[in-house]
């Protein structure tokens, strides 16, 4: 008794000196800002090569593990005899093809898509005078008699047009020295970004040659730390996490490879221009659900405006087209229902992962949020299960309360809420209690006045028969 008494109090001041140390760094962290954000900004670069090298790795390992147990492992079989030879063969060798794979798909789109980049951005640049024009047709050609409309937009195309060269005449050229500097640092920033790419690579590669060590030092870790039921419950935790994570991330960049390669193909055969900078984008902005589609059709339809109404008219149709198909045919082919989530919840934690962590919280929002959601099934089936209450959600639709006594469900009576009598009755199980005492008190009270007068009438009738007695033995 003595243990837990102290153990109770040992917690409390634990707790209580944790929100203290809380409470101070954060008021530190208020009053320190520009330090605080120098600190932030070292970290952040610190860990950002091993940060990009563990998901260069997690993206990576599907690739070596096909090249290990198809290819390479069936192969080492047939050169060495030992375990422990087959193996390091296998490893070795699968992570020099998964790299050389990888490099070469970066290096070769890098190489392929550049230069049609930095073409369809001169090209914008150079015929912006030209757009300009084709607007202003476009908008004489809707309406012929120059109404106040037609005017109106025409003189909103002029001002945006001589706002940009304003813009480009009295910004631009005249701070050139500024803006090569700031192209030099972001020489510079753009060197620091290979070096830590680099160094990324580098771990990626130390990673998957030591993966099993990692993951049993990690269970030994938790094991060590935690209780067995603990220790058992995160690691599943974990593995879920890895197979919706895993599953999402991957299937996301096959299916927006394919929305991309389909773009391509359908602007290659009508001829429009800029094709491989809207597939480029398209097919990076579908990897958000939902928003994605619409976040990359928007500027690239008005990129194909400029150049003809009738061109982006048409891309425009295509994209919802290509949209609707890849959210009942190609997205659930590959990514099939991982998330476990319904429509709400995705748009949901999309809104919130964007509004928090910008582009990257609204692509893992989603995931993110389906494991939370796991998390909080489990607990709360767990909890339902020790309290014998019914699990699944469905149940409690037309359940009005529970009763705390025995943990029966007790379902709504409809008549007093469409009479507006039972609407905000919270403490109807109190006042059905109370009235269930008074039913009884009351029987109760009934009882014992009947047991009063039975006793009573018996009493007088004895009485009665012992005076006729003693009358007859007079006479």
């Amino acid at each position: 008794m003595r243990n837990k008494f102290n153990n109770k109090y040992i917690k409390l001041g634990a707790t209580i000196l944790a929100v203290v140390i809380l409470s101070l760094m954060f008021n530190y962290t208020l009053e320190h800002r520009a330090e605080y954000q120098e600190f932030r900004t070292m970290i952040r670069n610190t860990l950002f090569p091993i940060i990009i090298g563990f998901a260069l790795a997690y993206l990576e390992n599907p690739v070596l593990n096909f090249f290990e147990h198809y290819l390479l492992t069936p192969l080492g079989k047939l050169m060495f005899k030992k375990g422990d030879d087959i193996r390091k063969f296998s490893r070795g060798m699968g992570v020099v093809l998964t790299m050389t794979l990888f490099l070469f798909l970066v290096i070769g789109g890098l190489y392929l898509v550049i230069p049609q980049i930095y073409q369809s951005l001169l090209k914008m640049v150079t015929e912006a005078p030209n757009y300009y024009d084709h607007v202003t047709d476009w908008i004489r050609s809707l309406d012929k008699k120059n109404s106040e409309i037609s005017q109106y937009m025409l003189m909103a195309s002029e001002r945006i047009y001589s706002q940009a060269i304003d813009y480009i005449n009295n910004d631009i050229l005249p701070n050139m020295d500024k803006i090569v500097a700031g192209i030099t640092s972001g020489i510079m920033g753009g060197l620091k970004f290979m070096l830590n790419v680099i160094l990324a690579v580098i771990i990626s590669v130390y990673v998957l040659l030591e993966k099993e060590v990692m993951v049993s030092g990690s269970k030994k870790l938790a094991y060590s730390f935690f209780e067995t039921n603990i220790a058992n419950q995160i690691i599943r935790g974990v593995r879920y996490m890895d197979q919706v994570f895993g599953g999402f991330i991957s299937g996301k960049i096959i299916d927006s490879f394919i929305i991309g390669l389909i773009c391509y193909t359908f602007m290659t055969i009508m001829q429009f221009d800029y094709a491989v900078l809207i597939s480029i984008i398209i097919g990076v902005t579908n990897i958000i659900p939902y928003f994605g589609p619409f976040i990359g059709a928007i500027p690239s339809v008005l990129i194909l405006l400029m150049m003809d109404v009738k061109h982006g008219v048409i891309f425009g149709i295509f994209v919802l087209i290509l949209q609707q198909v890849d959210g009942n045919i190609i997205g659930p082919v590959i990514l099939g229902d991982r998330l476990n989530l319904s429509s709400m919840w995705i748009l949901f934690a999309i809104l919130i992962g964007g509004g928090f962590f910008g582009v990257p919280g609204m692509i893992l929002g989603a995931p993110c949020f389906a494991c939370l959601y796991a998390l909080v099934g489990t607990i709360c089936r767990s909890r339902l299960s020790k309290k014998e209450l019914p699990l699944n959600s469905e149940e409690y639709y037309e359940v009005d309360y529970i009763r705390p006594d025995s943990n029966t469900p007790v379902m709504i009576d409809h008549e007093p809420v469409k009479k507006g009598t039972a609407i905000f009755s919270f403490d109807k199980y109190k006042k059905e209690e109370a009235a269930k005492r008074r039913e009884e008190s009351e029987k109760k009270r009934k009882e014992e006045e009947k047991k009063y007068r039975e006793s009573k009438n018996i009493g007088s009738g004895k009485a009665e028969e012992d005076g006729n007695e003693s009358d007859d033995k007079n006479k």
